[in-house]
């Protein structure tokens, strides 16, 4: 047994060795204090804000772009968009999976994606409206939202191709989407966010470093209801005659105001990708063509203007048959004796126009061509803009200028024919194209001014020309151009279609072409009807003239100068939106957005998640007032004629139909 005192010694080493340990920890504790608040105090601090602190990036909206009256022809909508930080998600077998279905693309492909060598990575851009309850189904640990805006282009095809589209990131592609990008374009700002431990944003924990800036508003000149009828008119054409493509213009000729523009086929802005390129292409700037007899009321400006005819004075046409000093032989469409130079006009005789331009001197001729704006761009302002084809004198043929005189081995774009026609129109000045009227940046309001780009002929040749033009509708191959109560001037055209090597001609293809005015003396609209390859008809009397004339009688209907035609105004209004869309049997975000994207105010009253009425009714014209919605339950939504209701209320309906036993009313 050991004795008393080796007990205690024991004791007392196990304490001393006790309190050592004790000791020696809270020196490595106090050790590792003064590391991390004082030796590695930043570098610890900066874990723990990257840890509860985000950067995120404050959304800003690109500017609209408004027609002359303030409708919204693009404009930015709410978007959600989902993102990931790979190195936070749990399960990414699951993500890839989920998200896939929304994307349309293969698990594997999504899979690269939650990589977790990626900080960040997009999983679904701009998601549809429709999918977002079924992805916020299932919720992922890294998986965040973004807020974002989408371009949206609420009339669809109307003007998409003078218009453009934006990428995904909202940035200009084509048209005017792209030549004002400097001025559309958002600015987009930062802030920093406070997250909690799954890295949710806290509410009201938010600091902008550096504040977000919208774009500016663009307002055009284009009327989308002259736009909409000019569409409807040309692609009603193509489909009448089997042409391959057609193309038109409305202007102001007294300011140069491009009131509508407009290539067919068409194409959705809102998908641009699933249209082809050729589509897409704004063609009345980009794609010139031979005028043909078109730009015979050109050449005789400049006769006139050089005093070498008067509208009495009498050409001998030959009976149709004119052999050039080349040797060829030039035929009019029909024999003709002798006529007057209104007649040459009024009947497009090749002959007869061919003898009184050859009486010009080829500089003075080609000068005349030039200062009707000819060869150049008219620098409107739009992308990839054409400047024709126009050869300097020195270098014409010997038969050049009677060629050129009746449209032939020259080209043109179709807003260069509308500029140099409106100069006739006007009184002779040469207008500058407009198609911007004016953008507003915060409170800065910049208006492009109407601009004279130079006098080309006195007003007194501009006079008899216009005469000379009427007498074309009254009495010539513009016949079928002729509006009841209005004297219209015009010119017809039919022009072989030019091989792209520039070596003859396609055989058995042409343009129709008509390009005219209205009224003939003192003119509010001057327009022009491209219809290329018709199969039915080839004349631009017969094919392109009926075509002016629908549209003209439409626009000055839409004036109230025109009344009781057959073709009413309210269809080309319904078609841009001009009448209340039908809310009813919508939830309130979707009637709200409907709204909205028409440009309307609303107002909801009463209380429940459907729109069971509303006032002014379906299909009235646009009021300058509110929208009043009535809201309710799904037993309070008369039941209407499904099959005459739209498509997303009727699906809407016939759900409600199953739940209460209603039946669709026959008619």
């Amino acid at each position: 047994m050991k004795s008393r005192n080796e007990r205690s010694h024991v004791g007392l080493r196990r304490f001393r060795l006790t309190l050592g340990l004790f000791g020696c920890a809270w020196a490595l504790v106090a050790a590792r204090l003064v590391d991390v608040q004082a030796l590695r105090f930043d570098q610890f601090s900066e874990r723990a804000r990257l840890q509860h602190q985000r950067q995120i990036q404050l959304s800003a909206r690109r500017g609209p772009i408004l027609d002359r009256h303030g409708r919204e022809i693009a404009l930015d909508v709410r978007s959600v968009s989902f993102y990931c930080r790979p190195h936070l998600v749990e399960d990414p077998d699951g993500v890839a999976a989920h998200f896939a279905r929304f994307r349309g693309t293969t698990v594997e492909s999504v899979r690269n994606l939650v990589d977790k060598r990626r900080p960040f990575a997009y999983l679904l851009r701009q998601a549809d409206e429709s999918q977002l309850d079924a992805i916020r189904d299932h919720e992922f640990a890294g998986v965040f939202e973004q807020e974002e805006v989408r371009r949206l282009y609420p009339y669809e095809q109307l003007a998409a191709q003078l218009i453009g589209f934006t990428g995904i990131d909202n940035d200009g592609r084509e048209g005017l989407e792209l030549a004002l990008d400097y001025r559309l374009a958002e600015s987009t700002g930062s802030a920093l966010t406070w997250v909690d431990s799954r890295g949710q944003q806290l509410v009201g924990r938010r600091r902008a470093h550096q504040p977000a800036r919208n774009g500016a508003s663009v307002q055009l000149t284009i009327d989308v209801v002259m736009q909409r009828i000019l569409e409807e008119e040309l692609i009603r054409s193509v489909s009448k005659t089997g042409a391959e493509s057609a193309m038109g213009i409305i202007a102001d000729p007294h300011t140069g105001d491009l009131l509508a523009l407009a290539s067919v086929p068409v194409f959705d802005a809102n998908h641009p990708g699933d249209s082809p390129a050729a589509h897409r292409r704004n063609r009345t700037i980009t794609d010139p063509f031979e005028p043909g007899s078109t730009f015979k009321p050109i050449a005789l400006a400049a006769v006139l203007e050089e005093g070498l005819t008067r509208t009495a004075a009498q050409v001998f046409c030959e009976q149709g048959a004119f052999v050039l000093a080349t040797g060829d032989t030039l035929r009019d469409t029909s024999p003709h004796g002798w006529l007057t130079t209104a007649q040459v006009m009024a009947r497009s005789s090749n002959i007869g126009m061919i003898k009184l331009a050859g009486e010009l001197r080829r500089a003075d001729f080609y000068d005349y061509l030039r200062r009707f704006g000819f060869g150049t761009r008219t620098a409107v302002g739009l992308p990839a803009e054409s400047s024709g084809l126009l050869r300097h004198a020195s270098e014409w043929s010997d038969r050049s200028l009677e060629t050129i005189a009746i449209g032939q081995e020259v080209s043109v774009t179709a807003l260069q024919l509308v500029q140099a026609f409106g100069a006739i129109a006007n009184g002779g000045t040469l207008m500058a194209p407009r198609v911007v009227d004016e953008v507003h940046e915060g409170s800065e309001r910049r208006v492009t001014p109407v601009q004279k780009v130079r006098r080309v002929i006195s007003n007194h040749t501009a006079s008899r020309l216009q005469r000379m033009l009427a007498g074309v509708v009254t009495e010539g191959t513009g016949k079928a151009a002729a509006i009841d109560g209005f004297t219209v001037a015009g010119k017809t055209g039919t022009a072989q279609r030019a091989l792209i090597d520039g070596a003859g001609y396609a055989e058995d293809e042409y343009i129709a072409s008509f390009v005219g005015f209205v009224p003939a003396t003192s003119p509010r609209y001057l327009a022009l009807v491209v219809i290329e390859n018709p199969r039915v008809g080839k004349y631009g009397g017969v094919v392109a003239a009926p075509a002016f004339r629908r549209t003209m009688e439409r626009v000055l209907e839409l004036d109230g100068s025109l009344e009781g035609i057959a073709e009413p105004i309210a269809a080309a209004a319904e078609s841009v939106g001009l009448q209340i869309p039908d809310l009813r049997g919508l939830v309130v975000s979707h009637a709200r957005q409907q709204a909205v994207r028409r440009g309307l105010a609303v107002r909801f009253e009463g209380a429940g998640p459907f729109v069971i009425s509303q006032q002014p009714p379906p299909r009235s014209l646009r009021p300058t007032g509110v929208v009043v919605c009535w809201l309710g339950e799904a037993d309070d939504i008369a039941a209407p004629a499904l099959r005459q209701a739209p498509r997303r209320q009727s699906v809407l309906l016939q759900k409600l139909a199953r739940e209460r036993h209603l039946a669709a009313l026959g008619g």
